[in-house]
Formats: C-alpha cells, structure tokens, sequence
C-alpha cells in the first residue's frame, strides 16, 4: 500500500478520533489454530495516526510476521462515517492462521440492541429450549397467553448471568455487517465488511464481559468459528472451520464502513442502517433473465397439472404425496396462489381458485377459524411432532394461518369486483368470511393480542405472546371494508397499536412461522408492514405510514443487500446465481430465499408512493427481479440436491449462503415445490413490471426490462423499453404524477394497469400523456 497523502491523514486521525469519542479501541490479532482450536494469539493495538507510516507490526506467533496498514476516508451522508481499511502484508510463512480486526467497546450496556441483519435482532437475548427441528409446544411446560418468548438453540447472546458471546460466517447475515444501538449513551454504531477475502468466507464474532459492561465485535479472515457452530437448532455442531497458511509475500484486505451517530431509538438504528447497508459493497447490478410474463405462463401450467387436486377441489401448496405438501391453509401458500390465479390466469385458473374458496370454507369450525392442514380427505391440526403424549395435537392451529386466510379471503372477494367475471362473492364465502373476523375479534376482546397458537375448534389461546397473528390486523381492515363493518376496523387499529409498541418500536419481531418456536423472522415483520398499509388505505390515518416506514426498515435489514459468492462447484455457483434481493426467513432457519413468505411485497411500492423514499422501490424492484433465477425450467433446469433436476415450474426456497444445513449444501437446493412459487406469481399479479412518475423523471423496471424516459420531438415525454431476454414479454406499466402517488393504490390496482407486449430483443418508445 502507498503511504498516504497529508489529506488521508488528516482523515485517519478523524477516524481514530471519532472511535476514541464513541469508546472503541482497534486491535489485530493473529490467531493460531489446530483445526477449530484456537491455540493462541498475537496481538497489537492500533494507535491510529501515531504508526500510519510505518504501519502496525505483528508477530503471527507461528514463524511469520504481520506488517499492517491502515487508511482513512471519510463517507458523505448523514451519520458521521468513514471507511477504515487494513493491508495486511505476510512476511515469512506461518500455517493454520487467522487475521482480525477488533473492535472493543469499552463502555457497553446490558441493554444494548445488538443487530446482525437477518440473524440476530436484539441480541437474540431470548431463554431458550434445546429440541430438535421441528420444536414442539407441546413439548413445553410455559404454554399459554402470558407463555414468555421462547427460541431454540440459536446463536444468540445471554439473557441472563454467565459467558455470552455469538459467532457467525458473514454468510449467515443479509448485509455483513453489525451494529448496535445503546440507550444509556444515545448512541449507536454500524460496523460494515465484506463477505470474503481471497482467503474464504469472514466470520463475525460478538462477546460481552462477564458483567456486560464492555463488548468486543471482531472480524476475522478466514473465517474461524471456534470448536462449534450453529446447525439446525443446535450451537453445539462441530466447526469444519480451519486458519489458512499463509506464505512471504502474502497480502489480506479487510474494509470496513464504519457509521457513529447519536441514536435515541431503535427506529433510527434501522433507519441509519437502511440508508448504508450498501455503502460498501455498492448497490447490487440486476440481471434480466426471464421476464414476469413467460415465468408466469411456466407456473400456471405446472399449477394446473400438479397442484390441483380435483377430487377436493383445491390447489395444494406442493406436488408430493405427503400431508405438508399437500394443503396448509396460509403461510406456505394454501388460499394464496388461488389469489393471484384468480387476477391473472385462464377461465379454468379462476374457476378452480373459486372452488378453492369453497373448499376453504367448507371446512370452518363452530369457533370460526380453520384446522392448518388437510391430507387425503381428512383435517389435521398444525403440530408438527409425533410424540403419542401430545395434548389435543388435532387442535392445535397457528394463528398465521387463520390470519393468511382472513386477510387473502377478503383479497379473492374484492378481486371479484375488480375483474368482469360475472360471478360475485357467494353468500357461503361472505358469511364465512364474517364468522372468521368475529373469531379474531372474540380472541382480541378476550386476550388482548392474537397470539402463536390456538385450539381451532375452541378458540382458546394456547400460546400467545409473538408477532405471529399480526396479519389479522391487515385483514379485520379489509373486512371491515368489504363487510361494511367499522367494529373490524376499530379492533385492526388497536390490534395495529398493540402490535407497533410491543413489536416494531422493539425491533424484534417474531414467530411468524409455526415451527421456530419464537425466534425473530421476517415474515411477521411484512406481515406488520402490510398490516399498517392496509390500516392507512382504509382509515385514511397517515399515522399508519410512519409505523409502516418503521416495519419496512426492519424489513429491509432481512433483505440480503449483496451478491453472496457461491462456491464455485456448488449448482447455483454453476448457474450463476445472485442472492440480492433475496429474504432470510428467520434466525432459526438460516436460509435465504426467492421472495416473500408469502407475500408480492407491493406493500413496499404503496409505501414508497405514500413517502417518496426510493429505498423501499428499490428493495421491490430488488426483490422481484431476483425470484425468476432461482425458477426450474426445461432450458435451463435446476438441479435439487438430491442430483436430480427440478421440474419446469419449481422453485426452491433454498438460498443457502449458511452452512446451517452443512458446508456441502451451500448453493444448493431443496428439491421440493415451496411456498416461493406463490410468491413469484402474487408479484406478476400485484407489482408492476415498470414503474414510472412522470413529473419527477423517476424509472424502475422490476420485470425484466430495461427502460428510461427521453423527450419526443414535439416536447414531451416518452418511455423507451426494450426486452434483452430470449422470451416474449408482456409487463404490466403503472403510469402516473407523484401528485397521484399520493393517493392509496387499494386492492387489485393491477387490473387497471395497461400491458406492454415486446417480443425478445425488441425495443419500443411509447409515448407517456400527461
């Protein structure tokens, strides 16, 4: 590295005094190992502007010797950051070794919010329960409305007394990066690197002092978890992790975008961290691959031929003979794929997503709700184990699942008024539908929340106390408009304020899926942005929007911000695969995947409108263009792991950039039909394809188009689109004046939009009116 200029060390000495302010000392260690066993250590601290021509030097304690560089340069923006890089360079030749960078915090709070994007969310500080995949509630003695939030074995900090500590690959984080918020100072830091260096995969370690009054958060390369390591629901799994040798001559890089600012608030840790998460990897290049159209036409064939069952009359959520695959109401994607059929597929896609209505309701309890599964003519409950001693397990229901149907129920009948199809909501699915938001009203009125899990033929609450239920807030607003009913609205905006105070003010939002216990995930975190959207479009209440700007924050510290490098042998390593875009699932399961369980994201466009932060079109557009890639077809087949290709049609929600499910199985895939299927088609049918406002200049193209506005020759405005992909496209264009986007979108705006047919290659400049 060249020594640096008299400017860069002015910037090195703001740095190093902007870290001595906010109480952090950097140190480098050189780590010995013997496998995972860290033998020992060397270590030198860094005295910022003190050494910056000489540089640090540090024995590597086994032969070599370490000669480390540092530089400084400050980043514009709003929150005080600068970029810190160090140069390590390797004389002599030492084996089984590991570089860090460490930062110490010497003054730290126990009540630090500690965040590790799509890992850990409040440092995780939850009690845990050692149980195998699937955990079982019934297998817990704290049951019940009061039940405290339990996880299991994640990586997490203590809640309590003792040693607490995490440690983590940069693969297991949506963006690599930590950060953390202390109230007692009112202050907070964001700690950005890179996923790799030349050398493997960084990990990221976070240890408190026994009285957690002082933290380090370290970064180490190549990345070396310590004898164990998370796998599924246990962080007693034997670490493969290993240092590297390192040779004369050798030279590692590590680059850090570090953020200090003044925080009072959780809400502005995510909304720092919003705004930066790319700072330093840069905002990821999109690839068109196949357009929403022609994947669209792939899954309503595969749908059709696979998915229906008609002797029941139904689309079921996977294609395998087995009861989870067969039909889950909710979640997974029962009565939700039948939703975007019903806006966007043929005369027999509609007729059969009506009869899906009818089956639905055709199995309601005298309580209201509905049993979660349904397997060869017989209903089940949702308990996933099989232990003979179970409780009532034929009972028990996830509240996610009766919520899904509540608020994509009231989706299908306002699509009815949408879309000329001569048939309107049957008395049977409205009279349903109604039973359904009183159940949800009589669990609000008599708990105060709706809780994780419930009896579905008694309506008691069997575990509350998770964010779990909170699309029920979404689809009471709904209901109270289809149903004309203003109790509905009434318990949506209470429920709403309920679950913004306990949920989103903490940033900790969980047990959306019914088999993680109560970890933190995201999919209750978009179930509470779309929630609050719904509670704006109804009410009118822009109160709505700023809890909702909270949610979707939160959402996009899910959403992995990055390209992850696969590794090269690996199937997506082979196809080239890019994981912007993509959404962690929870803390437990350490996957990314296509899309949103189970969800278009079009609540982030209707926020985007309501505010006119492009960050939330960005992460849309980000998200949708990332799902078509990971779609199996006769082309270009995607291999699952069992070394067979996928059938045109499928699509794993497997991104694993984690080595949660083993070392061997990143970048590959689940060789099932999942929930990501309905995600893919809920964004053709809900999200534009190109997304322009004329007044501002403002262009995005989720589909898989690339577009921008020129001047006509009379003076006006006119939009240049063209398909660089090798299959028609039909892309749906939403149109409109940022004085229109201030207006709410409502359900089913994707009816009214107008269609741009480009055949492969071609470019067309449609004129845009005023």
């Amino acid at each position: 590295m060249e020594l640096q200029t008299a400017h860069d060390k002015n910037q090195l000495r703001q740095a190093a005094a902007g870290l001595d302010s906010a109480g952090i000392r950097v140190a480098f260690l050189s780590n010995r190992f013997d496998g995972a066993s860290r033998k020992g250590f060397s270590r030198a601290d860094w005295r910022g502007p003190a050494n910056e021509i000489a540089g640090t030097t540090l024995d590597s304690g086994v032969g070599g010797e370490w000669l480390i560089r540092t530089n400084g340069t400050a980043l514009t923006g709003p929150y005080g950051g600068f970029a810190l890089e160090t140069d390590w360079l390797h004389c002599g030749t030492s084996r089984h070794t590991a570089a860090e960078v460490r930062f110490e915090i010497g003054a730290w709070s126990p009540s630090a919010y500690v965040l590790v994007p799509g890992a850990v969310y409040g440092g995780n500080r939850f009690e845990a329960r050692k149980l195998d995949y699937a955990p079982c509630w019934t297998s817990i003695e704290e049951r019940g409305p009061n039940a405290p939030a339990l996880v299991t074995d994640i990586p997490r900090l203590a809640a309590g007394d003792g040693p607490s500590s995490l440690h983590l690959l940069t693969g297991d984080a949506a963006t690599p990066a930590v950060a953390y918020y202390d109230p007692e100072r009112g202050r907070a830091c964001i700690l950005l690197t890179e996923q790799r260096t030349g050398y493997g995969e960084t990990s990221i370690h976070i240890e408190e002092s026994a009285d957690r009054r002082a933290a380090a958060i370290s970064f180490r390369a190549p990345g070396v978890r310590e004898e164990t390591k998370y796998e599924m629901c246990t962080t007693a799994a034997p670490s493969g992790d290993s240092g590297a040798d390192y040779a004369n001559g050798d030279r590692l890089n590590l680059k850090f975008h570090v953020y200090l600012f003044a925080c009072g608030s959780v809400r502005r840790l995510f909304a720092a961290f919003a705004a930066v998460r790319d700072s330093l990897t840069g905002r990821p290049e999109l690839a068109a691959t196949l357009p929403f159209s022609a994947a669209w036409a792939i899954q309503e064939a595969k749908f059709n031929a696979m998915n229906w069952n008609g002797e029941h009359g139904y689309y079921a959520v996977g294609t395998v003979d087995e009861k989870h695959q067969d039909w889950q109401l909710g979640w997974v994607g029962g009565g939700m794929s039948s939703y975007a059929l019903l806006l966007e597929g043929s005369a027999t896609s509609r007729e059969r997503a009506q009869r899906t209505l009818d089956f639905i309701f055709g199995g309601q309890t005298a309580a209201g709700f509905f049993p979660g599964v349904f397997y060869r003519g017989r209903w089940y409950g949702d308990e996933f184990g099989s232990d003979p001693d179970r409780e009532a397990p034929e009972r028990w229901h996830i509240v996610r699942k009766s919520a899904d149907a509540l608020y994509f129920a009231a989706k299908h009948m306002l699509a009815l008024e949408a879309i000329p199809l001569g048939r309107s909501a049957s008395v049977t699915w409205l009279q349903g539908l109604r039973r359904l938001a009183d159940a949800f009203v009589r669990l609000w009125d008599a708990y105060g929340q709706f809780g994780q899990w419930l009896n579905h033929d008694t309506g008691e609450l069997l575990v509350g106390g998770s964010a779990g239920g909170a699309m029920a807030v979404g689809g009471l607003a709904w209901c109270g408009r289809l149903l004309g009913e203003a109790r509905y609205v009434s318990v949506a905006c209470e429920a709403g304020e309920y679950y913004y105070r306990r949920y989103t003010m903490a940033g900790v939002t969980t047990g959306g899926p019914g088999e993680i216990l109560q970890c933190p995930d995201s999919e209750s975190a978009f179930a509470l942005l779309e929630s609050y959207m719904a509670l704006y479009e109804t009410t009118g209440d822009r109160l709505w929007i700023g809890r909702a700007e909270e949610a979707a924050d939160q959402c996009l510290s899910w959403c992995v911000s990055y390209d992850f490098v696969f590794p090269a042998s690996s199937t997506f390593g082979k196809l080239g695969m890019r994981t912007a875009g993509s959404v962690i699932a929870n803390a437990q399961n350490k996957h990314s995947a296509p899309g949103i369980c189970t969800l278009s994201g079009d609540a982030l466009l209707k926020l985007f409108r309501a505010t006119g932060r492009r960050r939330y079109m960005d992460q849309l557009t980000e998200t949708a263009r990332n799902m078509n890639q990971y779609l199996s077809r006769s082309d270009r087949p995607v291999m699952g792991w069992d070394g067979k290709d996928m059938p045109p049609g499928y699509m794993s929600e497997r991104v694993n950039m984690s080595d949660w499910e083993g070392a061997d199985l990143v970048g590959e895939a689940l060789p099932l039909s999942c929930w990501c299927e309905t995600s893919n088609m809920l964004t053709y049918a809900e999200v534009p394809g190109i997304y322009v406002q004329r007044d501002t200049g403002l262009v995005w193209a989720p589909d898989h188009v690339t577009c921008g506005l020129e001047t006509t020759a009379d003076g006006g405005a006119a939009l240049r689109v063209t398909n660089p992909t090798p299959w028609p496209a039909s892309v749906k264009l939403l149109s409109e004046t940022s004085t229109e986007a201030a207006l709410p979108l409502g359900v089913c705006a994707s009816t009214a939009w107008p269609r741009v047919r480009l055949a492969p290659g071609e470019t067309r400049v449609l004129p845009l009116a005023e």
